[in-house]
């Protein structure tokens, strides 16, 4: 029987990670399938339901995305420990009856980051404490950056920080940081809302390296500022398919085709034209 992953979220339509574990699936051979499944969260019961009734599904896996990425772990009856560390599961692996949470995002980022960059000893800010900002952060302070992070819930920006060791930082305070990286971890920006951006063009210095995790669109508004501002920018894709390959890896256990991932990401992202 054809074994079946998929992305769980929130909506996750305009998702690429089809395109790209399809492509490495059929590449090599295997007789899975990966699939969208959307759960509507206005009923807390329909994650829970969903979680449940994997094995039954014949779901042996599945990619967590937006907004469900600290929701799940209520659902794993394990964690590898990155994913303890950084509270936040993006990777789940089903394992007869058990389900087991990873995070790929925090490498996945560090890689992007690192195609632009070297980390040791950058001054770098996170926007954005959620699941992928917590992760992130966490990535940032284990390659030896000097670590901000906000959140316009100051109360979860700080509860991070004193976990990571790392700093806050007042919003008004953030032209004069001068920061060597500038990565934004909320949904600010993204489909529909295109036209807002976390930050504008005199906040963000012309040798930063600015990064949108963000996919829809791909040219975020703050992608745009930076641009503006004069400094290099990394957009969303490059995460999602680095900690792509991190997932399927954990997935089937094999080692990822990345350039048959990656030009199946690209080929979709000209179709949606994000």
């Amino acid at each position: 029987m054809k074994k079946i992953y998929g992305i769980v979220g929130h909506p996750v339509s305009h998702s690429l990670s089809p395109a790209m574990h399809n492509a490495a699936i059929k590449h090599l051979k295997l007789d899975a399938e990966y699939r969208l499944f959307d759960i509507d969260p206005s009923d807390p019961e329909n994650l829970a339901n969903f979680c449940y009734e994997t094995t039954l599904n014949n779901i042996f896996g599945f990619s967590v995305t937006m907004p469900y990425k600290m929701d799940i772990m209520a659902y794993m009856d394990e964690y590898d420990p990155l994913a303890r560390i950084v509270g936040s599961v993006n990777t789940v692996i089903g394992e007869g009856y058990k389900l087991i949470g990873y995070n790929t995002d925090t490498m996945g980022a560090m890689q992007a980051l690192r195609e632009k960059t070297n980390l040791i000893g950058k001054k770098a800010l996170v926007l954005g404490v959620g699941g992928a900002g917590r992760a992130i952060a966490y990535g940032l302070k284990e390659f030896r950056a000097d670590v901000y992070v906000f959140d316009k819930d100051l109360e979860r920006a700080e509860q991070v920080a004193k976990a990571f060791e790392i700093e806050t930082i007042d919003y008004r305070n953030i032209p004069e940081e001068q920061f060597d990286i500038i990565i934004n971890a909320t949904p600010v920006g993204s489909f529909p809302n295109t036209d807002e951006s976390m930050l504008n063009t005199y906040q963000i210095p012309a040798h930063a390296v600015v990064m949108d995790i963000i996919t829809n669109p791909i040219e975020t508004q703050l992608v745009k500022e930076a641009k503006k501002a004069g400094a290099h920018t990394i957009t969303g894709e490059r995460m999602l398919l680095h900690q792509a390959a991190d997932q399927f890896k954990l997935f089937f256990n094999l080692e990822p085709p990345l350039q048959v991932m990656e030009k199946a990401m690209y080929e979709e992202l000209r179709k949606k034209k994000y």
